[in-house]
C-alpha cells in the first residue's frame, strides 16, 4: 500500500502515546525525560512497536496515523477529564447516542461532544454544503468549501478520534429517514435540534415524543437553550405548547420567510429577541439574505 503511495506522510508517535499511558497509570511519580524513556523502552521488550496499537489511513490528509489501541487511546484522550468527569460516569457516557441535525450551530455542538468523549456514537444530519459565508461562525477551512457538512464534520472527528462512531446523513433529515436517525441500530439518548426548518423542527419533536427521546435546541441568540423531556413527560406538548391554537400544518408548509416569521416568534419569544436580532428580522430578503448567527453564539 505505501508503496502505492509515494506521497503518503507517517506520523508514527506511538512511543510519546506509550509515555502518556505510562504517566496517567502512575500520577505519583515523577518522570524525567530519561526514566520516562526507559519506561517506555521496558513497555515495548519484546513487543514490535509497528504491530501495537493500529494504525489508520486518512485519504483526505494523505496520511497513515498510529495510534494506541481503543481502551488506552481513550484511557490516555480522556485522562484530562478527570475528575470533573468520573472513571464511571466517562464509561456510563460512552454507551450513549446522540444524534444532531443541522451543523451550523451542531458543528460547534459535535465535536464538543467528541473532545469531552461524552457519547459513544454520534448521528449527524444536514443536507447543505460549506459555503464561505459558513465560515463566520462554523470552525473549519478553506480547504472544505463544496463538502456536505456532514462529511466535513465527520472527518474533524476522525482527526481527533478515529475510535468514535459517527454516522453521516448527508441528505438531511427526510419523512423517510426520520424514524431510522431516531432508531435504527439503537434508540437515540437524545435529540439535538439545531435546524433551520420550521418542519424538521416540528417534525422531530413528534417524533421523537413518539419514542420517548429528550430534545434540546439552542438557538444561539442571547444563550436561549430549549429542554424538552419527553423520555419523562410522554404527554408533554411540543415547543412547550407554544404553537398551540397554530396551524401546525401551516408551519409545516411554510416556505417564505413571511409564512415562517408568525410561528418562529411563538417559539423563540419576540421579547428575548435582542433589538439587531429584531430588526434584522424585517430586513430578511431585503438587505441580508438570512438569520444573522455570530461564532460567538454558536459555540
Amino acid at each position: 500500500m505505501i508503496k502505492n503511495h509515494p506521497n503518503l506522510k507517517i506520523l508514527d508517535e506511538i512511543r510519546s502515546q506509550v509515555g502518556e499511558l505510562i504517566k496517567s497509570r502512575n500520577p505519583t511519580r515523577l518522570y524525567n525525560t530519561e526514566l520516562l524513556k526507559e519506561a517506555v523502552d521496558a513497555f515495548f521488550e519484546g513487543k514490535n512497536s509497528d504491530e501495537y496499537g493500529n494504525w489508520f489511513y486518512y485519504p483526505w490528509l494523505a496520511s497513515l496515523i498510529h495510534v494506541l489501541p481503543e481502551k488506552e487511546f481513550i484511557e490516555v484522550r480522556t485522562n484530562r477529564n478527570r475528575n470533573k468527569i468520573t472513571t464511571e460516569e466517562q464509561l456510563e457516557l460512552s454507551t450513549r447516542k446522540v444524534g444532531i441535525i443541522g451543523l451550523s450551530v451542531g458543528q460547534a455542538v459535535a465535536t464538543t461532544l467528541a473532545l469531552e468523549r461524552i457519547c459513544g456514537e454520534l448521528r449527524i444530519a444536514d443536507f447543505d454544503i460549506l459555503e464561505l459565508s459558513n465560515l463566520n461562525r462554523i470552525r473549519t477551512g478553506l480547504k472544505n468549501l463544496g463538502l456536505n457538512k456532514t462529511i466535513s464534520v465527520a472527518r474533524e472527528i476522525a482527526e481527533m478520534d478515529p475510535y468514535l462512531k459517527v454516522i453521516c446523513f448527508n441528505e438531511g433529515i427526510t419523512h423517510q429517514n426520520l424514524d431510522a436517525f431516531l432508531t435504527e441500530g439503537g434508540k437515540l439518548d437524545v435529540l439535538i435540534d439545531e435546524s433551520d426548518g420550521l418542519e424538521i423542527k416540528i417534525t422531530c419533536r413528534e417524533r421523537a415524543r413518539h419514542f420517548g427521546i429528550p430534545d434540546l435546541m439552542e438557538a444561539s441568540e442571547r444563550g436561549v437553550v430549549d429542554v424538552e423531556r419527553f423520555d419523562l413527560e410522554p404527554n408533554r406538548p411540543i415547543l412547550h405548547g407554544l404553537l398551540d391554537g397554530m396551524d401546525l400544518e401551516a408551519a409545516k408548509n411554510a416556505k417564505t420567510n413571511e409564512e415562517k416569521v408568525p410561528f418562529m416568534m411563538e417559539i423563540v419569544g419576540l421579547d428575548s429577541l435582542s433589538d439587531r436580532m429584531r430588526s434584522s428580522i424585517l430586513e430578511i430578503a431585503q438587505s441580508i439574505t438570512t438569520w444573522p448567527q455570530l461564532a460567538s453564539a454558536v459555540t
